[in-house]
């Protein structure tokens, strides 16, 4: 029977979908380079609902493994690490082909991302991280997209279990036999620590330790602060 109209077309349009936002949708790999645990853990719960993979290098030597072997869609590098400067994985990251799409330096130190922008990163993040919302922008449009998704404008709590991590290798790097060759390494560690806890008693004592050479100071501040750690 004629109805006297046409039935309209359920024929729909595949959506057009940014080039950018593949990565995310097909889940893709975030490689994080980080000597800190504390750090690790808080960029690992802030990733969370990428629907993406975050894989983990602690050392220069580890993070060109990873390289040698993939071409991740994203890089976050931190500039003080074991073996050396971030610095020159971002330069080597950016001169290889193909390129990383997005390579991120991330640092306590804010003086220091023109040096990180000149060496090829395209973005800086400073510690400590100021909000979820505020990391997850920089790591978009690659992950997060979609500027609806749900999130906190809290930054993290500290994880306890790798705040003691980071305590106990920074009072390790302190004492044995090597200390006087980790010295400037180890500093810089405790330091990056202090900027993410926003701990300025503790980033005093490395100043003291660093200009004057007291570092017995130093290392009783880090005891006292892992006395106070709950237990696990």
């Amino acid at each position: 029977m004629n109805t006297g109209y046409a039935p309209a077309s359920c024929t729909l349009s595949r959506p057009m979908v940014d080039p950018l936002c593949q990565p995310m949708l097909r889940g893709g790999t975030l490689l994080l380079v980080e000597d800190s645990r504390l750090s690790c853990e808080a960029i690992r719960q802030m990733f969370r609902g990428s629907g993406g993979r975050l894989r983990r290098a602690e050392t220069l030597t580890s993070a060109r493994r990873h390289l040698s072997l993939y071409t991740p869609d994203a890089v976050l590098v931190d500039l003080g690490l074991p073996d050396g400067s971030g610095l020159d994985l971002i330069a080597q990251i950016d001169r290889k082909r193909p390129r990383v799409p997005l390579i991120i330096a991330i640092s306590g130190q804010p003086e220091i991302e023109s040096a990180a922008r000149k060496a090829g990163a395209d973005r800086f993040l400073a510690k400590p991280f100021a909000s979820v919302a505020h990391f997850r922008a920089q790591l978009a449009p690659i992950f997060f997209p979609f500027r609806h998704a749900h999130c906190s404008e809290e930054a993290t709590r500290p994880d306890p279990g790798a705040l003691r991590d980071d305590l106990y290798l920074a009072l390790d790097l302190l004492s044995g036999e090597r200390r006087g060759s980790k010295r400037d390494y180890a500093l810089q560690f405790i330091e990056a620590l202090a900027c993410s806890l926003t701990d300025q008693g503790l980033a005093e004592s490395v100043h003291r330790a660093r200009t004057k050479g007291h570092i017995a100071p130093l290392v009783m501040r880090l005891r006292e602060k892992l006395h106070d750690q709950p237990l696990i």
